[in-house]
């Protein structure tokens, strides 16, 4: 599933679109000991307006990450088509519908049986026809050729039980302590999923797209126990592998500029490509001529072309999960950010044994603190 794909789904996966019908929506609350307290199955007309509003809502949110952030493809195991399993599960649902009751348990109870959360939490899963027009050699719909792509679609929200502290209270035209406990599903969910993938506009079961609300901090027992996949490196930790690889092999030809030329090198490189349907990834031999134009040497490029084609192994890295907006020096107390194109204005020096971080100060004026700084 490509830019290009997502971009085409999410734009009709709106309220009232005229290619995309959303069928029935199972909605279930899950308590904190994994218990299904409440389980519906409603057809979209039997929805009351507001709370489809807000369940579109959660559902859309599904959608509106970034590929290879918060959206991340997954590929089934083998096995995981096996009766019971994840990918079974989601199929016997997806051929069925939501009227399958005794299917829908069945992956409500994988669900439940297998996620890791401490607090309770809303299941909401969607299915869901999108009518795919071909397209004439005009760009325009073919209203002859068209193909329905199925799909599920789901969101799970936390719920929060709490005393929101004083209120109004109406009845007796006074400010209140509120004694109840209300308990609020969040309408935006910490995971999801779309099953199967819409890849070249159509179905891909062996696939399934996986949500996170924290591309940071991805949850790794719901890529791994809930969907069976295994679960590949988050954004957050393909830069720190890729910062581990340069440092082991680029050693002490890793300076200031070396490191800003870099970041900035690989984040043209992302730019030019952004609208490529597939996200640009940096590969070894790419990571070895960036660091070769950025002046390292040979040996240490060609060292560290080996150790991240044995780390990646075969999985290179995401250019726009690699990048920072901005160069961050930090020592002890002391912090200096510089915007990628100034960083030709500071550099580092050894004096006398010292080491110490040098700033052109030629610009007409420079504050401190928002005080023009006087420079005796």
């Amino acid at each position: 599933m490509n830019k290009k794909d997502l971009a085409e789904l999410k734009k009709h996966f709106v309220q009232d679109d005229d290619l995309m019908t959303v069928k029935k929506i199972s909605s279930t609350f899950i308590d904190s000991e994994k218990e299904m307290r409440c389980h519906t199955v409603r057809g979209y007309h039997e929805i009351p307006e507001e709370e489809l509003f807000c369940l579109y809502q959660s559902l859309a949110k599904v959608l509106k990450g970034t590929l290879g952030k918060s959206l991340i493809e997954y590929a089934f195991p083998n096995e995981m088509y096996e009766e019971d399993q994840s990918q079974n599960l989601l199929w016997k649902l997806l051929e069925n519908g939501l009227e399958d009751e005794e299917q829908l348990e069945k992956l409500l109870k994988h669900i439940s049986g297998n996620m890791h959360y401490a607090l309770p939490y809303a299941v909401f899963i969607a299915e869901c026809v999108y009518t795919v027009f071909e397209k004439t050699k005009s760009g325009e719909r073919n209203k002859f050729d068209s193909h329905d792509y199925r799909f599920l679609i789901a969101a799970v929200c936390p719920v929060e039980s709490r005393v929101d502290g004083l209120i109004y209270d109406e009845v007796n035209n006074s400010i209140i302590r509120k004694t109840e406990f209300d308990r609020v599903v969040a309408d935006a969910p910490t995971d999801g999923f779309l099953f199967p993938t819409f890849t070249g506009r159509g179905p891909d079961v062996n696939h399934v797209m996986y949500y996170t609300k924290k591309p940071k901090d991805p949850n790794v027992s719901f890529v791994e126990e809930v969907l069976g996949c295994h679960f590949t490196l988050s954004a957050q930790e393909e830069k720190e592998t890729f910062r581990a690889v340069l440092d082991k092999a680029v050693g002490e030809e890793l300076n200031l500029n070396v490191i800003a030329s870099v970041n900035e090198k690989i984040q043209d490189y992302a730019k030019t490509f952004k609208d490529e349907p597939e996200p640009p990834v940096v590969s070894d031999i790419m990571m070895r001529d960036i660091l070769l134009d950025s002046g390292v040497t040979q040996e240490r490029a060609e060292a560290a072309q080996q150790l991240y084609r044995e780390t990646a192994d075969g999985n290179y890295f995401a250019a726009s999960n690699l990048t920072d907006t901005k160069t961050t020096l930090t020592s002890s107390g002391v912090t200096v950010s510089i915007s990628g194109d100034a960083t030709d204005k500071v550099t580092t020096r050894m004096i006398d044994g010292r080491k110490f971080l040098m700033i052109s100060l030629d610009d007409p004026e420079v504050t401190v603190n928002g005080f023009e700084l006087k420079i005796q």
